[in-house]
């Protein structure tokens, strides 16, 4: 996927592909265009199509899960030589690929109602707090939610100045009723708060 406003480009990872190419070896990552799809392009290439797009400071991967791009680090190193920042967004299923004064990590571990997996997204918790520049974002739905939340913040000994509760919700009306109560419990214990800005403008849906 790619998008760009004034100040943020978008790039989505849908899959990645590894390929020898007139003898040399290039990485290969599928990113869909305007009119829906996808297409295998090489890195410089794919930055080439993104920087075209218009000058914006920051520059954010997004997935499926950008991780497990077997390209990643040559992805992202490519991106730090174009633009001023770059911001990956992460379950953090795997640990840091690269580290990077200008390199910032969206992580957000799954809660135990989201998917049988969610204890995946938390096993290299300490990697990423390892790097100052991780922050943590939960997205907190119906009870027991908020309750996982603060027990897996806690366990993994996350700071809390470093974590972010989102409301989950697909709709203005859902995300309202539920933001009201997460903002007073990131009141009581501490924590930040990040909203579902994209749903309360666009609605629900792909390309925004």
């Amino acid at each position: 996927r790619t998008s760009a406003g004034p100040d943020l480009t978008h790039f989505g990872i849908h899959r990645a592909d590894v390929g020898r190419a007139r003898g040399r070896r290039r990485s290969l990552v599928r990113h869909a265009v305007a009119a829906g799809g996808g297409r295998e392009v090489g890195i410089d290439l794919a930055l080439d199509d993104l920087f075209a797009l218009g000058a914006a400071p920051v520059l954010v991967i997004t997935g499926g899960e950008p991780l497990e791009h077997p390209g990643i680090a040559g992805l992202v190193n490519a991106a730090l030589a174009r633009w001023t920042s770059v911001e990956i967004e992460t379950s953090g299923l795997l640990p840091p690929p690269v580290r990077h004064e200008r390199l910032r990590y969206n992580v957000s571990p799954k809660l135990p109602s989201v998917t049988e997996r969610w204890k995946d997204t938390w096993r290299e918790s300490a990697a990423w707090l390892a790097d100052p520049n991780a922050t943590f974002k939960l997205v907190v739905g119906d009870a027991p939610d908020l309750d996982e939340a603060l027990r897996l913040i806690a366990e993994h000994r996350l700071p809390r100045e470093r974590v972010m509760l989102m409301p989950e919700g697909l709709t203005d009306e859902a995300l309202r009723v539920r933001a009201r109560e997460l903002a007073e419990a990131c009141k009581r214990h501490g924590l930040r708060m990040s909203p579902r800005l994209h749903i309360w403008m666009w609605g629900a849906k792909r390309g925004v």
